[in-house]
């Protein structure tokens, strides 16, 4: 056996062990001929790519990623002039492919390799070379091959669509790529991981009707020689970047063009793509880009890098909202088009959202890219940060939304870290479906909020500093988020910000590479002159050893203020103490300074408040003895815009949670919102409500105990009626903190009128004699005002929602018609609803199933024929949704709310049945369900007879009651 061999098989022996690619071959560019046929019934793609390779070792093995790729011939080369090649391939591959692709005819050229061998588990192709390649020199690898088109958004996808003039028939064809995260793989024969970072030089072939495009702009369109009617379209030469911002996309859009110019004064291009009748909704995105821009440009110290930037929708329903390609940004329809009249200014920021995360994009993960997966959320929790930055920025009016946006963002991871599942933000990632579990709310989410955290401790003009090297430093690079702290750590101990022993790497490590959150306990000493801090982590669902609890420890900053001089601006966020692994418990003096007289102490601290890490400065929830919550319930019915109304919702959020873990005691909790029945606090009523709901429904078996919590709840709801508030529409859409299971009231009037407006709007749009006020009250809170109709009302309203959802409706809207049509009290209605997911005829999108199931899981009612539906269709509905984890996710959400025994059992034996059906499925997440369901049993075993006792006390003194005080 040669040596070579030898070491082409010791080589494959040693990739065989992971999924991750060998370092043994670099590319350094490709160069892609590109040629899809997406019409018709024979969709393909043909494609020949030439990778300049530069080995690190001799080898005559060269490993890719590829996934049903059929490669027909390969050639090999030494290059000695970069960008040249004497093959005959690069002379006639055009020829070849147009030969290929439309007649099937293929002439070997080349076949410079002995054998290629796949590994589909992997989606690896091991080419073994006749040829050896020597250590350092460069050489060009070309390969023909064949590849799908497919139906779903991976790879490289088609989607159909009709224009506006007719309904029946495909009047269109739109052709595009989604390669995040290792889709890239089954468009080309490539190295599908972030580190190897390249230049590409892109030609696409299209049918003359179509435009082509990529991420650089096109340089050459030319004809076919033997094809008709076709181009082939050349484009630029990009910088270096991963193939998983690679888009290769042909359609027949119109565009909308504009001109930007970046801050050093060169002009870059703007193109907006969309059907003809699209083109008047895209105004608002033309309008916020380039403010968007300019901001992220001048905070990064860096150009926007690219001489064009183009935004485009597909007619199809994505698994995802947008794709921040580098120039070349792919959107859902809703994302990216705003309609006046028929979308709300809900619909509004979620467009401009959207665009600012996108945008930041272009910055975080664009011009400096992860350098593997496992770090994805440094780069994600920084276009969370800009999105809200940036859409304050460009949109004052939006600021509230923004900041309520991102407080529940945080919320809801932190939500996933109370339970078992949950995974640390930098975990291993080795097999394809590592990452595609990656994107989920703890890489998003609890990205963005550590990311807020690390910015308020080190503030905000470090920070930014060290976002400025950062991009000089790296740009154009694949880099880990630590080179980030490094950097922030030389900024602050360059300005002597930092003691000795204090680390931000070190300091991050705690909260990134361990899940789950801590509790920082906050207690008053006996002296009434100290107080005592601790942290232990959240113990929900956890059977925390002593161990396991001596070891889970986080360096924690701790920001404060007072009664006595309430101070919740951003200087008022820096820490005044911190606790970390090696000093847990920390004992200080605290004097509030207004409590001081000439060096005496008043005693008024003991009267005094504190509040510790307010506005959500720390990703943390914060645990008081009884006494200062009862002094913050005081002051919050004294006067409750003292708290802001973020800290405000954040105090009620942990004060639940933390009741929950039974860690407080609920008297203690319901008196903190007491001050619901006096002011139209709207954002921290909801953040109440969505508590309460979760105790009632796990109270459901008790009847006396859920019609408690009925009273309770309805005489919670602030009804007073704005004397200033002249037009009933206006209330109608600012009354947004509203649970319609809960009754049917509105915040601003009496439960009786509130439904009669809706209904006698709801009649108005029927017969088409609504008022243009009208009309905006309803589309503004569609879901919450047809739910209204839909609980209440009869067949006539049923069937006219029904046949609006199944028009030709803007996609937003029929979800949300969809989800509103969920809330009918009528089982024999709700049966209906749910024929739509394999209805033949109404061919119902996946993303309008899913978000539909996951409302009706939200209707007792509704919630056992859903658990039904989906375990008796569990293989038809994976089929249906084709995105992992769907099924699993809406049976989360259908099984959320069980709390007996018996529900338990049952889930247990599906579950079961399922994991032997089926191996791949997530474990973790299964185990999460059933540890769910047998947390809410021991909720209602535990703690029933307290929140009765409660609750009835509260009936029986009429404490809770409806007030008519001014906000």
């Amino acid at each position: 056996m040669r040596f070579l061999d030898i070491v082409t098989l010791f080589l494959l022996a040693n990739l065989s062990d992971g999924q991750r690619m060998g370092s043994f071959v670099r590319p350094v560019h490709y160069d892609l001929a590109f040629l899809p046929i997406i019409s018709g019934g024979a969709p393909r793609l043909c494609g020949h790519v030439f990778i300049d390779l530069e080995p690190t070792t001799t080898t005559n093995l060269v490993t890719l990623h590829g996934a049903d790729i059929t490669i027909i011939d390969v050639s090999v080369e030494q290059v000695f002039l970069v960008g040249k090649s004497n093959s005959s391939h690069s002379k006639d591959r055009f020829l070849q492919l147009e030969d290929l692709c439309f007649s099937g005819l293929f002439e070997l050229v080349n076949e410079a390799h002995t054998v290629i061998q796949e590994e589909p588990e992997k989606q690896q192709l091991n080419i073994i070379l006749k040829e050896t390649l020597i250590k350092e020199k460069r050489y060009r690898l070309g390969l023909f091959y064949v590849a799908k088109v497919n139906d779903d958004s991976r790879g490289f996808f088609r989607a159909n669509y009709r224009n506006d003039h007719t309904s029946c028939c495909i009047q269109g064809w739109f052709g595009g790529t989604q390669m995040e995260p290792s889709s890239a793989r089954k468009v080309l024969p490539c190295f599908d991981e972030p580190g190897f970072k390249t230049t590409y030089a892109i030609s696409i072939g299209h049918d003359k009707a179509m435009t082509a495009l990529s991420n650089m702009p096109e340089t050459d369109t030319r004809p076919m020689e033997n094809t008709r009617d076709w181009r082939w379209t050349s484009f630029s030469r990009s910088p270096p970047m991963p193939t998983y911002l690679l888009a290769l996309f042909v359609t027949d859009y119109d565009k909308v063009e504009r001109i930007y110019k970046v801050c050093n004064n060169r002009t870059v291009k703007m193109r907006f793509w969309g059907q003809p009748n699209q083109l008047p909704h895209l105004r608002q995105s033309i309008d916020v880009v380039p403010d968007m821009l300019h901001y992220m440009e001048k905070y990064v110290g860096q150009p926007f890098t690219l001489p064009k930037i183009d935004f485009i929708a597909a007619p199809t329903q994505l698994d995802f909202e947008a794709m921040e390609n580098w120039g070349l940004i792919l959107f859902r329809e809703n994302r990216l088009f705003f309609k006046e009249g028929i979308d709300g200014e809900g619909d509004r920021f979620q467009v401009v959202q959207t665009m600012a995360h996108e945008l930041a994009h272009q910055f975080f993960g664009n011009l400096v890219t992860c350098d593997w997966w496992s770090d994805i959320a440094f780069y994600e929790g920084m276009c969370g940060i800009f999105e809200i930055e940036l859409t304050k920025h460009a949109m004052p009016n939006l600021t509230f939304r923004a900041e309520m946006s991102q407080v529940s963002a945080i919320r809801s991871a932190m939500k996933i870290e109370e339970h078992i599942q949950a995974a640390s933000v930098i975990r291993e990632v080795e097999k394809i479906e590592d990452t595609e579990m990656m994107f989920d709310p703890i890489t998003y989410n609890k990205g963005s909020g550590l990311l807020l955290m690390l910015r308020n401790f080190v503030g905000h003009d470090h920070f930014r500093n060290a976002v400025v090297t950062f991009m000089e430093r790296y740009q154009f690079q694949s880099v880990n988020s630590q080179k980030f702290m490094e950097i922030l750590d030389e900024e602050v101990h360059r300005n002597r910000e930092f003691g000795r022993g204090m680390n931000v790497t070190k300091i991050m490590n705690s909260w990134t590479t361990q899940d789950a959150y801590p509790i920082v306990r906050c207690t008053r000493m006996s002296d009434g002159r100290r107080i005592r801090l601790s942290q232990l982590p959240h113990p929900v669902l956890r059977n925390i050893t002593t161990d396991e609890h001596a070891n889970r420890l986080w360096w924690i900053p701790i920001s404060m203020t007072d009664a006595s001089r309430p101070d919740f601006s951003q200087q008022g966020k820096y820490p005044r103490v911190w606790l970390t692994p090696e000093r847990p418990t920390l004992e200080i003096p605290y004097f509030p300074p207004a409590s001081r007289h000439h060096g005496q102490e008043t005693g008024e601290e003991e009267n005094t408040w504190i509040l510790l890490n307010g506005e959500f400065s720390g990703y943390t929830r914060v645990l008081y003895d009884d006494r200062n919550w009862r002094l913050i319930s005081r002051q919050l019915v004294l006067n409750h815009t003292v708290i802001p109304q973020v800290t405000r919702a954040q105090l009620i959020d942990d004060a639940f949670t933390l009741a929950l873990a039974e860690l407080m005691d609920y008297q203690v909790v319901l008196e903190l919102i007491e001050y619901l029945t006096m002011v139209n606090d709207e954002f921290v009523r909801s953040t109440a409500q969505f508590h309460l709901r979760w105790m009632k429904e796990r109270t459901r078996q008790n009847g006396s105990l859920a019609e408690l919590f009925d009273d309770y709840m309805e005489k919670l709801k602030f009804e007073r009626s704005d004397i200033e508030e002249s037009n009933e529409n206006n209330n109608l859409i600012r009354s947004g903190g509203f649970d319609p299971f809960d009754g049917a009231g509105c915040l601003q009037w009496s439960e009786g009128v509130c439904v009669d407006k809706i209904f006698r709007l709801f009649q108005a749009q029927m017969d088409g004699t609504i008022s243009p006020e009208g009309k905006r009250a309803m589309t503004e809170n569609l879901e919450r005002n047809w739910c209204l109709v839909m609980r209440y009302g009869g067949k006539d309203e049923w069937k006219w929602a029904w046949r609006m959802s199944v028009n030709d409706v803007w996609s937003s809207q029929r979800s949300k018609i969809l989800s509103a049509m969920s809330c009918s009290q009528d089982q024999g209605r709700l049966k209906q609803l749910l024929s739509r997911v394999f209805h033949p005829t109404i061919q119902q999108t996946s993303r309008d199933s899913f978000v539909m199931i996951e409302k009706m899981a939200d209707n007792p009612l509704a919630r056992p024929m859903v658990l039904n539906f989906i375990k008796t269709n569990w293989e038809r509905l994976g089929r249906h949704f084709k995105r992992s984890g769907d099924n699993l996710k809406l049976l989360t959400s259908a099984s959320k709310y069980l709390s007996t025994s018996e529900e338990l059992n049952e889930m247990s034996q599906f579950v079961a049945d399922l994991e032997k059906r089926d191996k791949k499925l997530d474990r973790s997440v299964t185990a999460g369900i059933l540890d769910d369901i047998r947390a809410n049993i021991r909720w209602a075993e535990k703690h029933s007879e307290q929140v009765y006792s409660v609750l009835e006390a509260r009936r029986v003194t009429g404490r809770t009651k409806n007030r008519s005080t001014e906000a």
